[in-house]
Parts: structure tokens; C-alpha cells; sequence
């Protein structure tokens, strides 16, 4: 659809609009596919589905900017010179402006400028206003007060409205004073700019608003999301299968009456003999049923007569409701249908004979679904689809731009990294930050992942590019997928998952929380997540106070608070008798010692009793102290002692070097239960090596067999601290 603008009489630039006659995609210098064209300036409706490369996410229904939504036709024009000036920055007019942004805003920013554009332009409109130059700074603030709350149909107050509508609702705005040189039809007074408020000044400086999933709500979210990957799927994928064989055949030929009435006989007689259900009509039809005037109390209401002629082979229309009434075509065999009926009852036609699979809470075994009706099954699909959704989002970080982008061969072939040791890779385009279309980037993801973006690619059938649609709507699918989990998910011995809100983001934060964890988290997980840009990285890294610091200080909040744990964890290990091992193990004995004493002595008051978060008092100190290593705890409370300060002569003393651990020597290092599978596996890698290790590498050998030895020794002294305890109340010390 082509509408042409008329306001050439309102032109206030000398000479028109600088983009008179340009074609949009030429001046935004974005690819349009072949044998399309790009629409012109001129159009007051540009569709930018031609566009080649535009990411898979932003839904077509969205590329066609639509200004006639404007209105007053006066601001037509300004909308387009506003868009085209954000993206095309290079542009000779608009370089020259001061306060243009440099960087081009992409299509999809666009199109959420012009939404807000039209919001603001058309609120002016509503208040009598008719030019641009009759706005002052009362109208600014009148509008950001009337964004700044949501409101029902009725005119009532329903809650404030977000930091980013409040913004963006004082942006636009002054964005349009940014360019109003630019403009032809009409603009601001002269030096008229609408005031900054605190909105625009902090924006950039607030506090990650996304949170962390709960541990609540993460658990049995991925324990449920593993199980419909991994049990439910593969019968469910084999059902839709056979739903499909199912469907309808085109030209099946049509019998006489009387040969289709005494199919359908035999095929009653046949239920009868196996006890095989009638099939049960699905509450759709139902419906229909009503609508066509059936009496529910019908004893023949709930038998879906359509599937018993499908059943019977013989083609023809679907019955009718005076097919089964005296004088009707089925007259002769009503009252065998009637008997059947009452031998065998009716079920929904689909997983009848569902196979026994082992409950997700080891409480037997149980059917994997109860019978269902074809729209049933076409649910459970969609359930095990987002399951699918949440274990690559939850297990890789992806983004919901980089979910769309999974083509149907996106895993990649597994790397053998070492002896029973595989790396796993899927493929995708990451979109945020790159060039139009994006760049084919590959995510080391666990195993789940892996088999999840399999399980998706089955679903998604053999036609489909992508694993999953291009609209997500991941909201809407989470819905089902927690309703489902609820009610079906208990009988196969799935926790309920709590009302707690989710979006992909909140994955995507929650694994960002889990790497930094760890050693070196912070860089592996700005690689994993592909988080940062260079330029972004070095923007933050300049910014004392910005996101990077804030990120860190939640890190370290988090880290306190996850040494409190494992220190507590400790502690209650030593008080059962598993005592940790270790050159440091002694001192860390003597101190659980010293705390149990002062809680034995604080206990001999009446009417106290111990609380975890006591202990916890008592352990903090020592629990300031912990660093974690991938084999060992480190408990730095003595630099003069770290072995791994001495061998590297660090000037640096506030912290240990975790590269340099040496923990079977280092007197503050200790080991735990959690530790032994570390060392049992190096234990037994280091053999494999030397068992492969010819007669001429005598010195490799003599290295490997040191290794093992090492790791071994370690093994056997963490086995002998978990021995029960053989003299005193928590054994003997280490």
C-alpha cells in the first residue's frame, strides 16, 4: 500500500526535505532482497519486509513502518526525517547536527521509537495542539506524568508504570529538538529543548533489574524441564508421529450404505471382542455436538461417531445426529452400538497403551501420559518444546534473539578433548551488538543442552530451517509449561514450580550468577554469554561505578554468602565425624573445635538452643577467609604461609593465586568429600597416560607417575578422613 505525503505547504526548511526523492534502504545502507524494491521517502507507509538479512525475532507484522498512524498529517514528515537521521548518522545533514547520535539505531530500535513517536505526537493532538512550535515545557511534564502511570479502560489507576516507559516517554521529546534543523514541515521554537530529569540522568547507572531465578524456583523448573527432554519426549515425539499417519486420506472411495453400515457393525463387534474403548469425543466437539442439537444426556453424546467410520475404512461424510435415530442410516446396528458402548466405555483415542517410565521423584514407575485427545497431543508438544526452550536458555545463556536464530543443523559435530571427555557445541547467529544480520557464533554447552536442541529439532519437523518459531512468546508458552508441570507433571512425580515470574533474561542472569562463581568466572562468563563487546567491555571498565562494578560487588555479596555455606557445610561434616584432609586440615580441626567448645559452654544456659544462623556467627571470620580451589578449599589467613605466593614471589599479597595452588603441599589448603572425584579422576587419567607412554620418554613417565602418586595419596587421605570415627567423639585428628 503506497500513501504519498501532502504538506508541502508547511514547509519551513528553504529548499524541502533533505531526503526528497531518496530511496530508504540506499540511504540506511541495508541489503534488500532480489526482485523487491525499496520503498521511497515520499511513502507514508514503508515496508522494510524486503529487507535481507532483518534477525528472525523481529516479527515481520513489525518492519513496516506505518506513519499514518500520526494523526496530523503535518508530522508525517517529521516522523521520517526523524527515523532517518537515527539511522543513517553518516549521513552529510545530519553529521553537522551537534547533539545527532553517531552510531545508527537499528531497525528494531526504530521501530519502537516510532511507536512512542506516535504515542507523544498524537497526545499533542488530544491537547489542541497543532504545531510543534506551540509545545512548551508544561506539555513535556504533563505527558511524562500521564506515562508515568498505568491506567485500566475505565480511567482507574492500576500501578506506576516502569523505569524505561518513564524514560522513553521523556526521550522522545527531546530527541526531536536533537534534530529539528533536519526537519521541513515543522519543528520546536528556537532553543526550546525539554528539560533532563533524574529518569535520563540514571538510567545508565541503576542497578540490574533483572534478578536471579530463586534456587526455589530453579530447581524443579530444570528437574521438570530435563525430564520432558529426556523421558517424556521421545513417546511423545513417536505420538505426534502417529497422529499425523493419522490425519484424514483425500480420495479414499466411498462404499455403497449398506456395506459402510456393516463395516462399522464389524468394527463395533471388534471392540467387543478386544475391549478396546469407542472413541471419546473431544470437548470441541462437544460443542459442536450442542450446536447441532444433541441432548447431553444422550448415552451416545460422548462417542466420537466420526472416528468410528474413519475406523471402519469406508469413507464418506461424518455422521450425523439422525443417523442414530429411529428411521435413521444406522437404524440396523443402533442397538449393537448402544451394547458396545456399555461393555466398553470410551477414552480419548490417543495414548491408550502409554509405556511405564520411571517417576522423576524414584517412586515406581508409572505411564508416561494418560489417554489424550489429538489437540492434547498437540500440547504436550508445545510443552516439551519450551522445556526444550528452557534447558538451552537456562544451560547455554542464549539469548531470546540468539534462540530464533538455531538452525536445524545447529549441533555441531562433539570434540574429543580427552580420554571419555567430550565437548559439545551448538551453532547460531548472535544478533546484539553486530553488523545487519548478525555473525555465526558456536556455544560450548553441557550435554542437556545438547540433547534438548536434538529433542527440538524432531519436534520442529523435517520442513523447518529453525528449531523453534520466529515468535517466541516465551511468556504465554511458560504459562502452559507450569500449568502442565502442576497438574499432569505430579503423577509422573514432578515438584510443583512456584509463581515465581520468568523470562529468558532471568535464565540468562542466573547462569551469568552461577559461572562467576567460580574461578575465573567473570571472564568465562562474559565468553560464554557473549555479554560484552570490546568497546562495551572497555566503556565499563571506565565507568567506577557502572555495571561492571556493580556486577562485581553482587558477585562478592554472593560469594560471602556461598563461603558462609560451605564453611557451615564443613562444620557439620566435622561434628558427624567426616573430617576434612590436608596439610591445613589440622588447623581447620582445631578451629571446629574451638567452636563446637564455646557452643557446648553458651548451651549449659537453660533454654537456648542453637540455630544455624549462631553457628554461622561463630564460623564468619574463618569463612572470610575461603577461596575456592578446583580441588581444594584454600583458607588464606596467613600470606607468609601461601605456598602459592612463595613459588611465584607476588608483590600482590591480598589474595592466593589459584593458578598456583599446590594444595597437597600448601599448609592452609584443605580437602573434602566434594574434592575426591577431582582427584580420582586425575588419579586415573595420569595412569591411562603412562600406560601409553613409550620406553624412550623415561623422564614423562617418571612425571606422570609422580602425579598419580600425588593424586592418589590425596584420594586415600580423604577416604581415611571419611573412615568412621575410631577414638573420641569425632576421631582422631589428621
Amino acid at each position: 500500500m503506497t500513501v504519498l505525503a501532502e504538506e508541502a505547504e508547511w514547509d519551513v526548511r528553504p529548499g524541502g526535505p533533505v531526503f526528497a526523492g531518496a530511496v530508504v534502504c540506499e540511504v540506511i545502507r541495508l541489503p534488500v532482497r532480489l526482485g523487491c524494491h525499496s520503498p521511497m521517502f515520499e511513502q507514508n507507509i514503508w515496508d522494510l519486509t524486503v529487507v535481507d538479512g532483518i534477525p528472525r525475532f523481529f516479527s515481520p507484522a513489525r518492519r513496516t513502518f506505518d506513519f499514518t498512524k500520526i494523526r496530523n498529517p503535518r508530522w508525517w514528515t517529521v516522523a521520517k526525517e526523524y527515523l532517518l537521521a537515527l539511522m543513517a548518522p553518516e549521513h552529510e545533514q545530519v553529521s553537522v547536527l551537534a547533539d545527532a547520535y553517531r552510531l545508527p539505531k537499528t531497525l528494531i530500535t526504530c521501530q519502537q521509537r516510532l511507536e512512542w513517536l506516535t504515542r507523544w505526537v498524537n497526545w499533542l493532538t488530544e491537547q489542541g495542539v497543532t504545531s510543534l512550535s506551540e509545545v512548551t515545557q508544561e506539555h513535556c511534564d504533563r505527558y511524562l506524568q500521564h506515562r508515568s502511570t498505568i491506567y485500566d479502560r475505565d480511567g482507574n489507576v492500576l500501578r506506576d508504570a516502569s523505569d524505561d516507559t518513564r524514560m522513553m516517554a521523556e526521550l522522545i521529546p527531546r530527541e526531536l529538538a536533537y534534530y529539528g534543523e533536519l526537519f521541513s514541515t515543522d519543528r520546536y521554537r528556537d532553543g526550546f529543548i525539554p528539560r533532563a530529569t533524574t529518569v535520563i540522568r540514571t538510567a545508565g547507572n541503576t542497578e540490574n533489574k533483572t534478578q536471579p531465578a530463586r534456587a526455589e524456583l530453579q530447581q524443579p523448573l530444570l528437574a521438570a524441564a530435563l525430564f520432558l527432554v529426556q523421558k517424556v519426549a521421545p513417546p511423545a515425539i513417536a505420538l505426534q508421529q502417529e497422529v499425523e499417519r493419522h490425519r484424514p486420506a483425500l480420495g479414499v472411495p466411498v462404499v455403497p450404505l449398506a456395506e459402510r453400515t456393516e463395516a462399522v457393525a464389524e468394527t463395533l463387534r471388534q471392540h467387543a471382542r478386544t475391549g478396546e474403548p469407542l472413541a471419546q469425543t473431544s470437548p470441541d466437539g462437544l460443542e459442536y455436538k450442542i450446536c447441532k442439537g444433541w441432548d447431553p444426556a444422550d448415552p451416545l453424546f460422548h462417542v466420537s461417531l466420526k472416528s468410528l467410520v474413519k475406523e471402519s475404512g469406508t469413507g464418506g461424510s461424518a455422521p450425523r445426529r439422525d443417523w442414530v435415530q429411529p428411521g435413521g442410516r444406522w437404524e440396523p446396528i443402533l442397538p449393537l452400538l448402544e451394547q458396545t458402548l456399555a461393555q466398553v466405555g470410551v477414552a480419548p483415542l490417543w495414548g491408550r497403551h502409554a509405556a511405564v517410565i520411571d517417576r522423576a521423584d524414584g517412586d515406581g514407575q508409572v505411564p508416561w501420559t494418560l489417554p489424550l485427545f489429538a489437540a492434547d497431543v498437540r500440547a504436550l508438544i508445545g510443552v516439551v518444546r519450551t522445556a526444550c526452550m528452557i534447558a538451552i536458555s537456562a544451560l547455554s545463556g542464549m539469548r531470546h534473539s540468539e534462540l530464533c536464530e538455531l538452525p536445524e543443523d545447529c549441533q555441531r559435530p562433539p570434540q574429543q578433548i580427552g580420554p571419555g571427555r567430550l565437548r559439545h557445541r551448538l551453532k547460531s547467529k548472535l544478533i546484539k551488538g553486530q553488523k545487519h544480520g548478525g555473525v555465526w557464533d558456536e556455544w560450548v554447552v553441557a550435554v542437556e543442552a545438547y540433547e534438548a536442541a536434538g529433542v527440538a529439532r524432531q519436534l520442529a519437523g523435517p520442513d523447518e530451517a529453525h528449531l523453534f518459531p520466529q515468535t517466541l512468546n516465551f511468556s504465554g508458552r511458560y504459562a502452559r509449561f507450569t500449568e502442565w508441570v502442576n497438574s499432569e507433571g505430579v503423577r509422573l512425580g514432578l515438584a510443583p514450580i512456584p509463581p515465581d515470574p520468568l523470562s529468558l533474561r532471568v535464565l540468562r542472569r542466573t547462569l551469568a550468577i552461577e559461572i562467576a562463581h567460580r574461578p575465573g568466572g567473570l571472564l568465562a562468563a562474559k565468553i560464554q554469554l557473549k555479554h560484552l563487546s570490546v568497546v562495551t567491555t572497555e566503556g565499563y571498565a571506565n565507568r567506577p561505578g557502572g555495571a561492571q562494578a556493580k556486577f562485581l560487588a553482587e558477585i562478592g555479596q554472593s560469594e560471602q554468602g556461598r563461603n558462609l555455606t560451605l564453611t557451615l557445610q564443613a562444620f557439620r561434616d566435622f561434628q558427624e565425624g567426616r573430617q576434612p584432609a590436608g596439610p591445613g586440615a589440622r588447623d581447620l580441626v582445631s578451629f571446629f573445635k574451638s567452636v563446637e567448645s564455646e557452643l557446648l559452654q553458651s548451651a549449659a544456659a537453660p533454654q537456648i538452643k542453637h540455630s544455624d544462623q549462631e553457628v554461622i556467627n561463630l564460623l564468619s571470620q574463618r569463612a572470610g577467609t575461603l577461596h575456592l580451589g578446583i580441588a581444594n578449599y584454600c583458607w588464606f589467613i596467613d600470606p607468609d604461609k601461601a605456598l602459592c605466593l612463595k613459588l611465584a614471589q607476588a608483590k600482590d599479597r591480598s589474595r592466593p593465586l589459584a593458578g598456583m595452588c599446590d594444595s597437597a603441599r600448601c599448609p592452609q589448603a584443605t580437602h573434602h568429600p566434594c574434592h575426591r572425584p577431582v582427584w580420582a579422576s586425575a588419579a586415573a587419567n595420569s595412569r591411562v597416560f603412562i600406560g601409553k607412554i613409550g620406553r624412550s620418554q623415561k623422564a614423562e613417565k617418571a612425571r606422570l607417575t609422580a602425579e598419580a602418586e600425588r593424586a592418589e595419596t590425596v584420594v586415600a587421605a580423604i577416604d581415611a578422613a571419611l573412615a568412621p570415627a575410631t577414638g573420641g567423639v569425632h576421631g582422631q585428628d589428621q
